[in-house]
């Protein structure tokens, strides 16, 4: 009885790392959590993650309870975005814009961890502020799973750093 049940444990786990390997990493976890892009995120709403998989920074008064600010810059904020999107598409080679670019002053990037491919969503939107300055909010947040162990946040940092 032992040895049916094991048996039927390693056959499925066989077939799930043979489905990782001929369907691909990516289109897997799209048909077990839905797609990883679900739109534009509502800064003004506010609405976290109920986990610990995500990160929020902002501009000063711009967004509540960031978890680190962001200076604002003289730029405008299409170019704000622009920079931000040539950035991160040089940094991480497994971000992909998923937005039409259509508002200038909005971008939204998939990307995917190294190894399993897990899909992460990375919003960047650019506001003009009261005295004329750029202010900046950016969101990052894991599709699956819990905990993302500080990499959301760590990403917008290095995204974000010397800007």
């Amino acid at each position: 009885m032992l040895k049916t049940i094991l048996l039927g444990v390693v056959a499925l786990i066989g077939a799930a790392l043979l489905a990782f390997v001929l369907i691909g990493r990516e289109r897997c976890w799209e048909m077990i959590a839905g797609p990883a892009d679900g739109g534009q995120y509502d800064f003004a709403a506010g609405k976290r993650s109920p986990t610990a998989n995500d990160a929020l920074a902002c501009s000063p008064g711009l967004c509540n309870d960031p978890d680190f600010t962001i200076a604002s810059v003289n730029e405008a904020p299409a170019a704000v975005i622009e920079q931000l999107s040539q950035r991160l598409a040089d940094t991480d080679p497994q971000s992909g814009r998923v937005d039409d670019g259509s508002d200038p002053t909005r971008a939204r990037f998939v990307t995917y961890s190294a190894v399993m491919r897990f899909p992460d969503v990375i919003h960047l939107e650019a506001v003009t502020m009261a005295d004329g300055r750029t202010g900046l909010m950016a969101y990052s947040r894991a599709q699956l799973g819990k905990s993302d162990f500080g990499k959301n946040r760590a990403r917008l940092e290095s995204l974000l750093e010397g800007f």
